[in-house]
């Protein structure tokens, strides 16, 4: 789910999902993007986001631990920090 904050004269733009998340902060006419990504190769296919990188905005990728910080550091609950770290459960049928 996508969100936004405004910090420090910043517009912190984010979102966090499972095995995925990036975040776009822009101040004036300057934009930094990181992506934290497990699957997919990196291609997350938000408009926003897109947009950001096509206009020229390289992407920086980031460990979860690195997100985890950026999120902190822009004050993201920790309730959305955590989902970076919940791993999916396999859902196994076992017939006995």
């Amino acid at each position: 789910m996508k969100s936004s904050i405004k910090k420090w004269s910043k517009e912190v733009t984010y979102s966090v999902e499972n095995n995925e998340a990036w975040m776009v902060v822009t101040e004036g006419p300057w934009n930094w993007v990181y992506i934290m990504t497990s699957e997919k190769n990196g291609k997350i296919e938000d408009k926003d986001l897109i947009k950001v990188i096509k206009n020229g905005n390289k992407p920086e990728f980031v460990n979860r631990r690195g997100m985890n910080d950026l999120l902190q550091h822009f004050g993201v609950d920790s309730e959305v920090r955590n989902k970076l770290f919940q791993k999916e459960k396999d859902s196994v049928k076992v017939d006995v």
